[in-house]
Parts: C-alpha cells; sequence; structure tokens
C-alpha cells in the first residue's frame, strides 16, 4: 500500500465551517447604507417610541412626501410587511399593500466583521449565552434599534416559525425560516427549513410541493 493511497483512505473532508458562529448584526441608518436593493429587510421606528423589525424595501425609488403628524416635508422609501410583498410578487394582479416612511426612522442590520475575520467558536458562544443576564437586554434609551448576536439554535428554544441563518457553503451564508422542531433521523438532530418567500405563500397557497430543506441542528443560528 502506498503513501499517497494510505492519505486518500484516512483524508477527513473539512466541515468545521459549517458549525462557524455568524457574526453580530449592527443596525445601520439607511442614509449610510447605498447599496440597498428591493426585498432588503429593513428595520423602521420612531426613536424614543418603537421599532419594527422584517418590513421589505418595496421600490427602489424614494419621495420627499408630506407624512402625517411631521411639519416638514420628509425624503422616504417604500416598506411592505413581507406578506403583502411576497404576495404581490407572486401574483401582481393582488396589488401592493405598502407605505412611506422617512429615511431617517429606518435602518438595515449588516454584519459586524467581515467574512475573513476570526469569528468565536460555537463552544464560546454558548458559554456566553449561558452566562448572560437578561439584564443586558435592558438598555438605557431607545433612540436606536439593538444590536443583534448571533445563537446556538439548539439554545434558542421553540424553533417553529424563527428566522435562523446557516453557512450553506464556505463564507456564504443564507437565512431560513424553521417550520419543525428539532426532530431525531437515526442520531442526527435536523430541522425543517423554508426560503422566507415559501414560508409567507404558505400561508395564502395550500401547496403539498413546497420545498423544504432538513438541515442539522447544530448549522443554524437565531439573533437575540
Amino acid at each position: 500500500m502506498s503513501e499517497s493511497w494510505d492519505a486518500e483512505v484516512f483524508r477527513v473532508p473539512d466541515i468545521a465551517w459549517q458549525a462557524e458562529v455568524p457574526p453580530a448584526r449592527h443596525p445601520i441608518p439607511v442614509q449610510y447604507a447605498p447599496d440597498l436593493g428591493v426585498g432588503d429587510e429593513l428595520t423602521i421606528g420612531l426613536p424614543g417610541r418603537y421599532f419594527i423589525d422584517g418590513q421589505l424595501l418595496a421600490r427602489a425609488e424614494r419621495e420627499v412626501i408630506a407624512l402625517h403628524g411631521q411639519a416638514d416635508d420628509l425624503e422616504s422609501l417604500a416598506v411592505a410587511a413581507p406578506y403583502a410583498f411576497w404576495l404581490a410578487k407572486a401574483y401582481p394582479r393582488a396589488g401592493l399593500t405598502m407605505q412611506w416612511w422617512p429615511i431617517a426612522y429606518s435602518w438595515i442590520y449588516r454584519d459586524a466583521v467581515r467574512p475573513d475575520e476570526q469569528r468565536p467558536d460555537v463552544a464560546t458562544a454558548a458559554r456566553l449565552n449561558e452566562t448572560e443576564s437578561w439584564l443586558n437586554h435592558v438598555r438605557p434609551t431607545l433612540d436606536e434599534p439593538p444590536v443583534r448576536r448571533p445563537t446556538p439554535a439548539r439554545m434558542a428554544g421553540s424553533l417553529s416559525g424563527r428566522v435562523v441563518r446557516m453557512q450553506h457553503d464556505r463564507g456564504l451564508w443564507s437565512w431560513w425560516v424553521a417550520v419543525s422542531e428539532p426532530i431525531d433521523d437515526g442520531g442526527d438532530f435536523l430541522v425543517h427549513v423554508v426560503s422566507p418567500r415559501n414560508y409567507w405563500l404558505s400561508q395564502v397557497t395550500f401547496d403539498p410541493a413546497v420545498r423544504q430543506e432538513a438541515v442539522s441542528l447544530h448549522r443554524l443560528f437565531t439573533y437575540e
């Protein structure tokens, strides 16, 4: 048996990247994010009062308009709830229900580090979450949305209906919605996930053939 053949037999595929922890995400004011695209997820709100996550940019163009309760005209962008956005995409005749929201009160979340920078491993992230106090979520002001930090899905409680993130290829991250709790499949703990588009459209269209994926639990992360 040659040495080269030995090396080939005992070579172990490198799959450690599948469990890498994604970076924290920080809210960036929309006016400082020029690369927005239709369908990007935004957070809107009124500083000091409330924030609404998960809105989608409905149009590329912006308008300066008078908004209810505002003395001055404000540059605004069109936002829609994900249900309305995906319904209009699939069924254009249904029309798109959207609203104009001031750019000054809009944010987009971005990863805190570049893909080539080192991130904490799963064990470190788990220890941090185990020792984290609920007081860490208490904030002195409501000036901007909070920083979102990753949590291994296995520690996030119930998963059905929650947005999860997965590294589907080395260095490439994608967003999914969990549609099941973890299940034991011969010792491999799996979670069924669907794309955000299919998740929202499934609420108006019965489609037994809607595509879902079974993903190993250790690959999934939520954000708190």
